[in-house]
């Protein structure tokens, strides 16, 4: 702001040292040295608010600053995560169109077929392979024709090398190396590939593929034969379950006959000596007597009819459920069907010297069709098999009140239920070790 001369303090200090000669210049000095206070003082203070203004812009600006340094580095971190992840993703895709050829034929394909429909399916694959070879479809040619004995001598070559290491590899194919056994091949296929490739010969996809697929058909083949071979272990157990439950049926029904014949010859004598009996009170004692044996005699013969309905009807039995928390863990449960006589016979023949403690049993259920009751339940728990491969094992890992709603379900008549196993051997057989 510029200053007006008027104000200048020393023009105001001239007129009040006028004071002793002059009164009003003085006076006038005053009025001007008020109004200097008045509006440069005014103006300090503007110019103080301006600075404070000022200042608090500067400090807004600089965080604003801070904070968008702060964004920036925030987006340069993700921009980077994305292009690590454009990376892995870009890896793996690589990495899935190699495997592409692996998927393209797959064990389940064959699960319809026996071991000997699979044999001569691999067969078939093997005389395919030796049509690729002689129609020139195995192999590749990019080499110029005047190199066509170099590259005859290349192609065979390059196939005895591929049809070994192929052969070697399948030969010893089994479930826990097939994943390794097929990345070999693939692995051989792009090694041989690269090889041969300055001899202007290469091994086609097709035969690749042809090569897979029969490793596929080998490892099928083996899960065939172990599968039937379980097949025919389980059908000559269930089988010899059967004989003895036909044997135990044949021996109660033999027993009850006798029993009833017995029962029958004691009426015929007890009426024989009522008929001599000269009093009534012996009469009455003969009379008591064969009530007694008659009632016993209906019990009988009300057991050997269902006997007989158990011959003739050989789908009524029991289904059970049973665990064995130590071999199997907790809610792994074995669903199965017997047509003993007493069922608790065949499940401690499960719990023999191949389990360590016996099995717990949470429900016994008697049907007059066991094999409908106990295949309508494996379907409904074909999800929760322990063992894809073999379901003839009949484990589920699957809660216990999953299968209890099912037979509610499925059955429809009373089951006692045993919800938690007591495994006394195992408990006890725990506490024993913690105790050692």
């Amino acid at each position: 702001m510029k200053q007006r001369w008027y104000l200048n303090t020393w023009f105001i200090a001239l007129l009040v040292a006028l004071w002793p000669l002059y009164g009003i210049p003085a006076i006038i000095g005053i009025i001007l040295l008020i109004i200097q206070q008045k509006v440069y003082g005014s103006a300090d203070e503007t110019l103080a608010k301006a600075n404070e203004e000022a200042k608090n812009i500067i400090e807004t600006a600089t965080r604003e600053v801070e904070n968008l340094n702060q964004e920036k580095l925030n987006l340069e971190k993700k921009l980077t995560e994305m292009n690590n992840e454009v990376k892995r993703l870009q890896l793996e895709l690589k990495a899935l169109s190699k495997e592409v050829l692996v998927a393209a034929v797959n064990v389940t394909a064959y699960e319809e077929f026996t071991s000997e429909e699979i044999k001569n399916q691999l067969h078939l694959l093997r005389l395919k392979q030796q049509d690729l070879i002689k129609n020139d479809k195995a192999l590749e040619i990019t080499a110029t024709s005047d190199k066509r004995k170099v590259i005859e001598n290349n192609m065979k070559q390059i196939l005895r090398c591929f049809n070994a290491e192929c052969e070697n590899i399948i030969v010893n194919v089994s479930a826990r190396n097939v994943d390794t056994a097929r990345n070999k091949i693939i692995k051989s296929f792009e090694t041989l590939n690269k090889i041969f490739a300055t001899d202007g010969v290469a091994l086609s996809k097709e035969y690749l593929e042809s090569k897979l697929e029969e490793l596929n058909l080998v490892y099928a083949y083996q899960l065939k034969k172990e599968q039937e071979k379980e097949l025919q272990k389980a059908i000559r157990e269930q089988l010899l379950d059967e004989e003895k439950a036909r044997k135990e049926l044949e021996r109660e029904r033999q027993k009850l006959e006798k029993e009833e014949t017995h029962f029958r010859n004691e009426i015929k004598k007890l009426m024989a000596h009522m008929q001599k009996a000269t009093s009534d009170v012996e009469k009455s004692f003969y009379i008591e007597q064969i009530k007694s044996i008659e009632e016993k005699l209906e019990e009988v013969t009300k057991a050997k009819e269902d006997i007989i309905n158990r011959e003739q009807n050989t789908r009524a039995g029991f289904v059970y459920i049973i665990s064995n928390i130590d071999a199997f863990g907790e809610n792994v449960f074995k669903i199965g069907m017997t047509r003993r006589l007493d069922p608790m016979d065949r499940i401690n023949e499960l719990g023999d010297a191949s389990v360590p403690f016996k099995f717990d049993v949470h429900a016994i259920i008697f049907s007059e069709d066991a094999p409908a009751l106990e295949a309508a339940l494996h379907e409904r728990f074909r999800k929760y098999e322990v063992n894809k491969v073999n379901p003839r094992k009949e484990f589920f890992k699957v809660p216990l009140e999953e299968i209890r709603k099912a037979i509610e379900e499925l059955h429809g008549g009373f089951v006692s239920w045993t919800i938690d196993p007591p495994a006394e051997e195992y408990w006890e057989s725990l506490r024993r070790t913690k105790g050692a």
